[in-house]
């Protein structure tokens, strides 16, 4: 072979490698709808009796087990979910680090992506210095895996309890760890001022102890993003929630516990509220939280109802038909024998107040230092006051609790045990909004669909076409022979 065809050989060769780039994944959403929901990697052995959780998994697990994280990837994918969120306290010695590891490979195994819920009252990041630490890691490490959820080709960044810090000095992390808003960040609230640095919201619970109204909640925050859109330049997004019930009653030391009842029927009101909102995302609330009785994952009471509601609802969210809402009755909760709760003790655990809202102060050098080997090299470029420290020794669930008007303010502390969850509190205000009707028309900032990556079986042919033509053009003629 000469020198000429070999090049055309190569050619081709690189032709064929650049269109299968695209086939390592599934494509990256851009601009479609996906279904998130958030998952939760802290439980052991010791997580399943009926005085801590008001249902049990068809098989008690440990998250840590590798088994476990594939049999969830695979049920969720199965029911029409695209990501899990996972509740994440940064880098370094911790579970929830070491599992989302394995998250994303088994993740990037089974079709499905993972992105973090930065939880900003970690008892690993109890500093200003750590948390911007925790943020530069997740940004230059595991969103680069690619199995980390992207939205129009942007890795998407769930935010809980973000209100214990101000606006600025958000703004001014922002600019330490994500200068060029090269990653969507999503805060939880209700308040679109948080929208000046972050680019979407979400709530993370839609259901309170009286006035739930899924309908009302979705169609306020949707007008609320849309006029942020129209009054400012850039996109924003809206992610609405959906969820089957709550029970915190099996958490000690509740100062305020209650149930509202799980069903199928609620359920279902919940989507078809998230879906009339024309959101960019839907999210569950949630596919694991057993402590606060917000799982779809199969159980001994339901079996595998919520999954199986899950994906009929995904489908429908996908395919864009966006249902009518018919009036439900008030749930009934499904009486169902439980085993006898055994007593235990335990410990009550006392979360770390939030402080009034910082202010910046005077720009000032401050130099990160990771407790693990950080793989970024940004200089921090404020001093930030007041630093809030957290030396809690125990684990605890993530709990949010968002009070709607009229709906009296409602604040859920979680009481985790020793070797399970986080305690977290959430109250944002949220503005009295007349009832209307779902907005289905953005006022600008949505971005159009994108074709997708090219067709692989197209793209194979022309390379074929192209290396005959350059192939024969190479070809030395042959003389004709004479008749």
């Amino acid at each position: 072979m000469d020198d000429h065809r070999l090049r055309i050989v190569l050619l081709l060769a690189f032709l064929l490698f650049q269109f299968s780039l695209g086939y390592v994944l599934p494509a990256q959403a851009q601009g479609q709808r996906l279904v998130l929901a958030f998952y939760y990697a802290w439980y052991d052995e010791n997580t399943w009796t009926y005085d801590q959780v008001p249902d049990l998994p068809l098989s008690p697990y440990r998250s840590a087990d590798r088994a476990t994280i594939e049999r969830h990837v695979q049920e969720a994918h199965s029911a029409g979910i695209d990501a899990f969120v996972q509740s994440w306290y940064g880098p370094g010695e911790n579970q929830t680090e070491a599992n989302f590891v394995t998250l994303l490979d088994v993740a990037q195994e089974q079709g499905l992506r993972a992105t973090v819920d930065f939880e900003t009252v970690s008892p690993f990041m109890p500093s200003l210095e750590s948390l911007v630490n925790g943020l530069a890691h997740l940004i230059d490490v595991h969103a680069r895996h690619p199995a980390f959820l992207r939205y129009d080709g942007k890795p998407v960044i769930f935010f809980w309890q973000e209100q214990r810090l101000s606006v600025e000095t958000w703004a001014s992390i922002r600019a330490q760890v994500d200068p060029n808003r090269d990653t969507i960040w999503i805060a939880d609230g209700d308040d679109p001022a948080w929208l000046d640095v972050f680019d979407g919201l979400h709530l993370y619970t839609i259901t309170w102890r009286e006035n739930t109204n899924p309908m009302y909640t979705a169609t306020k925050m949707r007008k609320r993003v849309d006029q942020y859109v129209a009054e400012h330049a850039g996109p924003r997004f809206w992610v609405a929630t959906a969820m089957p019930g709550y029970d915190d009653t099996h958490i000690a030391g509740q100062p305020h516990p209650y149930t509202y009842p799980r069903s199928p029927a609620y359920y279902r009101e919940t989507w078809e509220a998230a879906m009339s909102s024309d959101p960019e995302m839907i999210v569950i609330t949630s596919f694991n939280e057993w402590r606060e009785g917000t799982m779809i994952e199969p159980s001994i009471t339901y079996g595998n109802t919520y999954l199986d509601l899950t994906r009929e609802l995904a489908a429908q969210y996908k395919d864009e038909v966006v249902p009518t809402p018919t009036p439900l009755s008030s749930p009934t909760p499904t009486a169902t024998a439980l085993l006898t709760p055994t007593p235990t003790e335990m410990p009550t655990a006392t979360p770390t107040p939030l402080e009034p809202t910082p202010t910046a102060t005077t720009t000032a050098s401050l130099t990160p230092t990771p407790t693990t080997t950080p793989i970024w090299t940004a200089t921090a470029t404020a001093s930030l006051t007041p630093v809030h420290t957290a030396t809690p020794t125990w684990t605890p669930t993530a709990t949010a609790t968002t009070t709607e008007t009229p709906v009296p303010t409602v604040t859920a502390t979680s009481s985790p045990t020793a070797t399970s969850s986080p305690t977290a509190t959430s109250s944002p205000a949220a503005t009295s909004s007349p009832a209307a009707t779902p907005s289905s028309e953005a006022t600008g900032g949505r971005e159009p669909a994108s074709a997708g990556p090219p067709c692989l079986g197209a793209g194979m042919v022309m390379a074929g076409f192209v290396g005959i033509v350059l192939f024969k053009a190479a070809s030395p003629r042959r003389p004709r022979e004479g008749r």
